[in-house]
């Protein structure tokens, strides 16, 4: 009897508790916050802000400072210095860190976590995965050795993963990316959320072999073996290959920070086109000057010169820093003028002002931008000076065609764009004739990397992330140096070689951020040299 009252006591406080557990737990479960997130309400989040397609973080990415550091743009504000070398560990941190933790690897960890659970999801994860690999690779070349494997997943003090590992697991990941992606032909995509591809898996998996030979091509230096492994199996199967697979970001002005972040930002009068730019433009081709510059930039147009601002803008024009200047007096004493001109990279605060260095003296973003401009993150024609760089490096394929090819894909994507048509039915078509350009270009044979590189650059504007990469892995195109540089740290050479790290990270994070062994075992600083930046 008393056997039998003690098991039914059992029972009831068992029962007891596991009532009073459920109903704790419960409580405390918010019946409004997700515990787990749909692929659809994510992959928008990844390919946005993954790709730094908003305006805060483009601005602080690109124009305070890759963009400066590639030399597309030159600061033209007396109150921003990152472009005399003085760093904001904010900027780095919104631009680049957030990014890379709060967005792409939390966005990319839901989807993951969300395909292993529910089958027929394998699609989305590995659209996603190809971002998330772009987005590491993105970071990493801006910053170095980076926490990787525990960056932005909950781990209060994450290592920090050498360029070298990252760089192989990112290029393996896109392997089985592209591999992956043609094995689940029945499952769904993201449709009308992908606003890159919407959700066209044979454009994705061009995307992610496109991307890696471009990494191919990056390690090429640094590890010649990786580098001919991964690009000979690229250059095997199906790339970009042509304009309409360009990978582009949909904008929309009518969200908020979703309109096409350069040309969200370009009247704030912060940059303008680099004198770098304008020299490019003018002089690589005796024939005439670079089409692309009438559609990359504006010509600055004023209506309100006195005479004796004028007699300014002529000694401008008389020393070579104008472009296709023109005057004409409006009334007496009053002209009108106009020109295309670039402004030097690093100018002091106090220079600014003058004549000649102001905003309104030199080019903003031009025809090709609108607030609803796509946002390219690859194109084909950057595929095509990839595929060039591989046949200089004995990969196979012809170097002299691919890199023709570039040049043709670049003036060909921006001259049929909707936003530029107006404009060119109106200029005089001599000054667009990118065949007479081609047929003015230096021998290919003999500087053959310079040549593809210096196209390269110029065909990736606006990318500064891959304009300044590339700079600083092969030395094209020549740069100038800054004017000034306020940084107080020996660079070399007089180029900054990366971005420091974040103050959260180095006080927080002292112990992995600021390890000695970091970069090579040339700890941190931007004078440190990323992995695959070797000469």
């Amino acid at each position: 009897m008393n056997k039998n009252i003690y098991k039914l006591i059992v029972v009831f406080l068992s029962v007891l508790t596991f009532s009073c557990t459920q109903k704790f737990d419960e409580m405390n479960t918010d019946p409004v916050e997700p515990t787990e997130i749909p692929p659809s309400m994510a992959i928008g989040n990844l390919l946005v802000n993954g790709n730094i397609a908003e305006w805060s973080r483009y601005q602080q990415a690109y124009t305070l400072y890759t963009s400066l550091y590639s030399q597309y743009f030159a600061n033209t504000t007396n109150y921003f210095n990152s472009g005399r070398y003085i760093m904001n560990l904010g900027w780095v941190d919104y631009g680049f860190f957030r990014t890379q933790y709060w967005e792409s690897t939390r966005m990319y960890d839901d989807i993951k976590a969300y395909s292993e659970k529910y089958p027929d999801f394998d699609n989305h994860y590995w659209i996603a995965r190809i971002q998330y690999e772009l987005s590491s690779a993105r970071t990493s070349d801006q910053i170095g050795d980076m926490p990787y494997t525990e960056g932005g997943r909950g781990i209060d003090y994450p290592k920090y993963d050498s360029q070298e590992f990252i760089y192989n697991s990112v290029l393996t990941g896109l392997d089985s990316a592209y591999v992956m992606l043609g094995k689940f032909t029945d499952q769904p995509t993201y449709g009308g959320e992908d606003v890159i591809y919407n959700g066209d898996l044979q454009k994705w998996r061009q995307l992610a072999n496109s991307l890696l030979l471009r990494y191919a091509i990056r390690v090429s230096k640094v590890d010649p073996a990786l580098g001919r492994k991964w690009g000979t199996v690229a250059l095997s199967r199906d790339l970009i290959n042509s304009n309409a697979d360009n990978a582009t970001v949909a904008t929309d002005p009518h969200s908020f920070m979703r309109g096409h972040p350069l040309y969200e930002i370009a009247w704030w009068n912060e940059f303008r086109m680099s004198k770098t730019m304008q020299d490019y433009f003018t002089s690589t081709s005796t024939a005439v000057t670079d089409p692309r510059m009438y559609l990359y930039f504006d010509k600055v147009q004023r209506e309100d010169v006195n005479a004796e601002e004028l007699e300014g803008y002529k000694k401008l024009n008389q020393e070579g820093k104008l472009v296709d200047f023109t005057y004409s007096e409006l009334k007496s004493g009053v002209y009108s003028i106009s020109f295309y001109k670039g402004v030097e990279n690093g100018l002091p605060a106090e220079a600014i002002p003058a004549m000649g260095n102001n905003p309104s003296d030199n080019s903003n973003i031009g025809p090709m931008f609108n607030n609803n401009s796509r946002y390219m993150i690859m194109s084909y024609a950057e595929v095509s000076f990839l595929k060039s760089e591989a046949a200089l490096l004995g990969w196979g394929g012809n170097s002299e065609a691919a890199y023709l090819e570039g040049i043709r894909a670049s003036w060909e994507y921006v001259a049929t764009l909707s936003e530029t048509q107006s404009f060119l039915s109106s200029i005089d078509p001599s000054k667009v004739d990118m065949e007479a350009y081609i047929k003015g270009l230096p021998t290919f044979s003999g500087h053959e990397l310079e040549n593809i590189q210096q196209q390269k650059w110029i065909a990736n504007f606006p990318d500064g992330c891959e304009g300044w990469a590339e700079y600083r892995r092969t030395g094209y195109p020549t740069l100038n140096k800054v004017v000034k540089d306020d940084s107080g740290v020996d660079l070399g050479d007089g180029f900054i070689k990366k971005l420091p790290y974040t103050e959260s990270e180095i006080t927080i994070n002292a112990k992995n951020a600021l390890d000695p062994s970091n970069n090579q075992g040339q700890g941190e600083g931007i004078h440190v040299r990323v992995w695959w930046d070797i000469d």
